[in-house]
């Protein structure tokens, strides 16, 4: 079976964790990946530790997540850019290349939160981040060009009244977000930007909005199928 690299981007709430857990056990039960399958319920088997302060792999560090995710915001902006940046990098790396490679956000989220949240990153600054994303995008192409990129999105209203009532099935990935109410159609049009603009081919958009996770696992999979044949 062919290896499934695949990076999932969107706002907060749009369901990119929830989903992809399931899309996990699904690859899980074509694969025979035990890992996959016998995925623990807190876990989703992506990257996703990319947004701050959610800096630390869900599994195998829980001796230091607390403190690591508290401490994290104590970094000067220009710490911050530089741990940031070694990130993306490390997971650009070959020792990914071969097999399945799940993220969530990777460094497309940097584009939109860095000049937004984080001090950093702004156009025409030192590592502005859209600049960035572009380049990155260059090394995905030639290293990983199997790389799938799926934007999960909603409208903005369902993303507002989903972060008011606290609906998620990990309550715990948005405790601390740095995310704001006010601030969700320009990030929802941010990371649709990306999405449009970006060289990678392999693409397509998922809009959980009025769908369930059932639905909207399923659509996936008949996005995903025919690009893994």
């Amino acid at each position: 079976m062919n290896k499934l690299h695949l990076t999932f981007i969107g706002t907060e709430y749009s369901g990119k964790r929830t989903l992809g857990r399931r899309v996990a056990l699904w690859r899980g039960s074509k694969t025979g990946n035990d890992d996959l399958i016998n995925l623990p319920p807190e876990a989703c088997a992506f990257h996703d530790h990319f947004v701050l302060p959610w800096v630390v792999h869900e599994l195998g560090h829980e001796q230091h997540r607390g403190l690591s995710e508290k401490k994290i915001l104590d970094l000067n902006p220009d710490l911050l850019e530089h741990f940031q940046r070694y990130q993306f990098e490390y997971h650009m790396g070959p020792g990914f290349a071969g097999d399945d490679h799940f993220l969530i956000d990777w460094f497309y989220a940097d584009a939109v939160y860095a000049p937004l949240y984080y001090g950093y990153g702004a156009p025409g600054s030192y590592a502005a981040r859209w600049e960035y994303a572009e380049h990155a995008e260059e090394r995905v192409l030639q290293d990983m060009p199997q790389m799938i990129l799926v934007l999960i999105k909603s409208r903005p209203e369902v993303i507002r009244d989903r972060l008011s009532r606290g609906e998620s099935e990990f309550p715990q990935r948005h405790a601390g977000s740095l995310f704001k109410e006010k601030d969700t159609e320009f990030v929802s049009d941010a990371f649709q930007k990306l999405f449009d603009q970006s060289k990678i081919t392999r693409k397509f958009e998922i809009d959980t909005s009025d769908a369930s996770v059932d639905e909207s696992l399923d659509e996936f999979i008949s996005k995903v199928e025919p690009l893994l044949s």
